[in-house]
């Protein structure tokens, strides 16, 4: 029986993860009918500063930035369970598992403004914030720098550097100037495609590669099977 095989070339992932965010957003920045920087930003801020409110289009590419950040956190959770009751090796289980976890904490942290507005409204500075999840993604690369540099590791580099840029003009900056916030949430929006594509792949070909050898110790299970059974007999008929 074969297993299920869903490698793709190298090369196809990183042209695809790079090519269609950059050509989503060039579509947002130029498209005639709306000023892009209310779809940049989101929802709440669009909302609060623009002229009038509140048109749909508020925090397009914000909203379709959680909904990334929200697949990634779901898929590595759900792997990471597959791998547990699997009984499979345990830096694959961690890599999953702080992978789904960094994610639903920066899909919450996204949709609710945690950094910019809750926890400094509490008195908790946001680059306070900032810094304790640096050291979260510390603790990912650190949980998991095997299975990050075995797999395709320049895409998760790439995204780094991008999430690298859009965090330096957010906090040197911090400011709504159009030229800016394109800087910012495009380098941003980027970062996400590039972390959730490196995830979805590299679970895809690992669980891929455990389902393809599946069957293999099945089959050789199977067929030990009948070379003991045939020496039982044969015992039993010498006695």
């Amino acid at each position: 029986m074969l297993g299920i095989n869903i490698d793709m070339p190298g090369w196809i992932i990183r042209a695809t993860t790079i090519l269609l965010p950059t050509i989503f957003l060039a579509i947002i920045l130029v498209q005639p009918w709306v000023e892009p920087k209310w779809m940049f930003l989101d929802p709440l801020t669009s909302a609060e500063f623009a002229p009038e409110c509140c048109p749909p289009y508020f925090g397009f590419v914000s909203t379709l930035g959680v909904m990334l950040w929200t697949i990634t956190a779901a898929i590595s959770l759900f792997a990471a369970l597959i791998i547990f009751i699997s009984r499979q090796n345990l830096p694959l289980l961690k890599f999953a598992l702080t992978a789904g976890t960094l994610s639903g904490l920066l899909a919450f942290d996204d949709a609710f403004l945690l950094h910019e507005k809750v926890f400094p409204a509490f008195g908790f500075p946001q680059n306070g914030v900032m810094a304790i999840y640096v050291l979260l993604t510390l603790a990912y690369v650190l949980a998991s720098w095997r299975t990050i540099f075995r797999y395709d590791f320049w895409i998760l580099a790439f995204g780094g550097f991008a999430f690298a840029a859009s965090l330096f003009i957010d906090i040197y900056f911090s400011s709504l100037l159009p030229y800016l916030v394109y800087l910012e949430d495009s380098a941003k929006f980027i970062g996400i495609v590039c972390w959730t594509s490196f995830h979805i792949t590299t679970l895809g070909r690992v669980l891929g590669q455990n389902t393809s050898n599946q069957p293999n110790r099945q089959s050789n299970s199977l067929n030990e099977f009948p070379a003991a059974s045939t020496q039982t007999l044969s015992g039993e008929n010498g006695t």
